[in-house]
C-alpha cells in the first residue's frame, strides 16, 4: 500500500478521525508518519472525566523490509499502534521511536510479537519510568489482527471472473507497542513473557500509562 491507501485504512481502524504527522527521533534517523487519535477527557460525553487516552498508528513503517513471510509465503510488513494515557505526545513519539529502532536492524530485531526494545523511551523523554518496549499482538480490536493483504495476479488489468495468482503478494498487520518498567523488563528477560503478563493481569496495571 501507499502512504495514502495506508492513512485510508488507519482512519478506518482508529477510534475517530486522526491527525497526521511526519516525525523523526532526531535528524539524520529516518521520517515515520504518524496517524494520532485523543479520546476520552473533557470532549467525551459518555466519560467527560475519563482521562485523554491517544492513540497512534505508523503509516509507512510497512517499508522496512524485515525479512518475513506468511505460511503462504506472503512478504509480511509491519505498522506500529500505541496507545497513551495523559501525555498527549508520548504514543506518536514512541511509535516513531519503535519504527526507527526496527529499521536500523529489522533482521536483529524483527517486528514480531515479544520483540523487546530496551531503553525506547529514552529516545521520547528521559523521565519516562515506562521505557521499555513490547511488541504484543493488538488488543484494540475485537476481531484480532488487522490486516491487508495485497496480491498481483496475472493479466494487465486482472479483467474477467478468473484470477491467476502469479505471487503470494504483500500482507501488512499492525503490532501494538506497550511499555514496561525497569521491574517488567528484568522479570520479562529473566523469567519470560507469559510471567510478566500475567503479573501485570493480576496488578490490573494500566499499561497506557507510561509514567506509572
Amino acid at each position: 500500500m501507499n502512504l495514502k491507501e495506508t492513512t485510508y485504512w488507519a482512519s478506518d481502524l482508529l477510534p475517530g478521525e486522526p491527525t497526521t504527522t511526519t516525525r523523526r527521533v532526531v535528524q539524520g534517523f529516518p521520517e515515520f508518519t504518524v496517524a494520532e487519535v485523543n479520546i476520552g477527557g473533557p470532549g467525551d460525553p459518555d466519560d467527560p472525566t475519563a482521562p485523554v487516552e491517544t492513540v497512534a498508528m505508523t503509516l509507512d513503517a510497512a517499508r522496512i523490509e524485515p525479512g518475513l513471510v506468511t505460511e503462504d509465503g506472503a512478504d509480511l510488513r509491519v505498522e506500529f499502534v500505541t496507545v497513551t494515557t495523559r501525555h498527549s505526545r508520548a504514543a506518536a513519539d514512541l511509535v516513531t521511536a519503535a519504527a526507527t529502532m526496527i529499521a536500523q536492524d529489522p533482521h536483529q530485531r524483527s517486528p514480531q510479537p515479544g520483540l523487546l526494545l530496551p531503553d525506547l523511551g529514552w529516545h521520547v523523554d528521559e523521565s519516562m519510568t515506562a521505557k521499555h518496549g513490547l511488541l504484543i499482538p493488538p488488543f484494540l480490536w475485537e476481531d484480532g489482527v488487522p490486516h491487508v493483504h495485497e496480491v498481483d495476479f496475472g493479466g494487465r488489468h486482472g479483467g474477467g471472473t478468473s484470477q491467476d495468482w502469479t505471487h503470494p503478494g504483500r500482507m501488512t498487520v499492525v503490532a501494538q507497542l506497550v511499555m514496561l518498567t525497569d521491574g517488567e523488563y528484568s522479570a520479562a528477560t529473566s523469567q519470560g513473557l507469559g510471567v510478566v503478563q500475567q503479573q501485570l493481569l493480576d496488578a490490573g496495571t494500566d499499561l497506557n500509562d507510561v509514567w506509572r
